[in-house]
């Protein structure tokens, strides 16, 4: 009895899988498929969700003309993956360095179409207007510090004796006006600072250890420049005339040297942003959908933008 009573309680507590319910079997052989094919289910929403929401990496914005599609021109991926063509163009042709030909990003290369293009001139025109507008900025900034240097001197001289003491000279008809005697002055103290310092800068990025630039560094810094004044206020006046020329001399060819390397720098930065642009619509990124392979370009075409330093 108690051996039956055994086996009995063993095979009660190991059922056989012949006795198992085949209704949860059958449920959960069913349930892998469907759990496997949710996610991916899941998967593939979340792609077309990403694919819906994308939107440019510059502007920020997926909203664009017909035109001007959002292309995929490297190996970025997620949020950096999209660009509008307009926006990667502007972004081209005002950034320095490699970011012509290369993502600034990942560092992939572009690959380019090459296109025929014709010439613009009103691309041209707007260089110009861009060039005379910031070389206007230029004089209207040297202008209002002329003009505050004026002001300063007209704020210093308001019963106006200073004016009037040069009533009886050659530059009595300034005398007379006080806006443009004052900005005379202002002109004056404008070139006699622009030279003091111009020569303050030059004399301190010579060499130190010059021993042939010790007194000129002295004067310039004004440690021995008390040395040099006479006993006699009017020796003194003249002195501080004669410095006042020489400074404004030195001044005016500082100024000149400043305004020609300006209208310079100027010109050679719209060139360069104008010439950029016109090579963005002669070589046109293409659209790699996300599939990035090394590109090829042709030697001569290449031989030109590694001239041009955009390579």
């Amino acid at each position: 009895m108690t051996g039956e009573v055994q086996l009995e309680v063993t095979s009660a507590e190991n059922p056989s899988p012949s006795d198992a319910d085949p209704l949860l079997d059958k449920h959960a052989d069913s349930s892998s498929p469907r759990s496997s094919s949710s996610s991916s289910n899941e998967i593939k929403n979340e792609d077309i969700e990403t694919g819906s929401n994308s939107c440019c990496r510059i502007c920020l914005e997926s909203d664009a003309e017909p035109e001007d599609e959002l292309i995929s021109p490297c190996m970025c991926k997620g949020t950096q993956q999209f660009v509008h063509r307009s926006c990667l163009d502007h972004w081209r042709s005002v950034k320095e360095g490699f970011a012509f030909s290369h993502c600034t990003t990942c560092k992939a290369q572009y690959h380019f179409c090459v296109a025929l293009f014709e010439d613009n001139s009103w691309q041209k025109l707007k260089f110009r207007i861009f060039v005379a507008r910031d070389v206007f900025l230029v004089f209207l900034a040297v202008q209002t510090v002329i003009a505050a240097m004026g002001g300063f001197a007209y704020l210093m001289d308001k019963d106006g004796a200073f004016r009037n003491s040069f009533s009886d000279s050659w530059d009595r008809i300034l005398s007379k006006h006080p806006i443009p005697f004052y900005y005379c002055i202002g002109v004056l103290a404008f070139f006699v600072l622009l030279g003091f310092f111009g020569l303050i800068l030059h004399c301190s990025s010579l060499n130190g250890n010059d021993p042939r630039m010790a007194g000129c560094q002295n004067c310039c810094y004004g440690w021995g420049i008390l040395d040099c004044f006479p006993a006699s206020m009017e020796a003194c006046f003249a002195l501080v005339i004669v410095f006042v020329v020489i400074f404004a001399i030195l001044g005016i060819a500082y100024g000149f040297l400043a305004a020609t390397m300006a209208i310079q720098r100027i010109w050679q930065r719209h060139y360069h942003i104008l010439t950029k642009r016109e090579l963005t619509k002669e070589y046109i990124v293409e659209d790699l959908h996300g599939c990035y392979a090394p590109p090829k370009l042709d030697p001569e075409h290449e031989a030109r933008l590694k001239m041009l330093k955009l390579l």
